[in-house]
């Protein structure tokens, strides 16, 4: 009798170490793919990325570079950034996200003086040499919003 009586407590005893086990490696779990920070003075926010986050994205960045064009009629040197590096918000502002840090990104406003095929004019905005998101912009504007884009 005394076997019958330890096989369901030890079937307890199992149970209670698996959960227990589970419980644990549940609590280790591996860092949100994106953490969102607020920048005082700012309505932009720090957007912090995982390396398998970027990757995921196909985050790519070029730099601001200098260029002459003409606007308007007058040629002189403006800051210009890949067309794709360029953002519009709801009410039609125009943006870019500039790597700001090493895995961190930040909207950054701009004001755009023309288009010329798939370059941007820009009339302000970050400074030559700044490293401008060209792919994956959309969704670091998603991941500031907190718009997850499943239905």
């Amino acid at each position: 009798m005394l076997t019958k009586s330890l096989v369901p407590a030890a079937a307890v005893v199992a149970a209670v170490l698996i959960l227990t086990g589970c419980s644990a490696a549940s609590a280790h779990q591996d860092p949100p793919p994106a953490t969102v920070q607020a920048v005082p003075g700012s309505d932009a926010r720090h957007i912090r990325l995982t390396e398998r986050a970027i990757q995921r994205l196909g985050i790519t960045t070029q730099a601001v570079r200098a260029a002459l064009v003409t606007i308007d009629g007058r040629n002189g040197t403006h800051k210009v950034i890949p067309y794709s590096a360029v953002i519009y918000d709801n009410d039609g502002s125009t943006w870019t996200f500039v790597n700001v840090r090493p895995r961190t990104f930040m909207r950054k406003s701009i004001t755009v003086g023309a288009i010329e095929g798939d370059t941007a004019v820009l009339i302000a905005g970050p400074a030559l040499g700044a490293a401008v998101v060209t792919v994956g912009a959309p969704e670091l504007l998603g991941t500031e919003y907190n718009i997850s884009g499943e239905e």
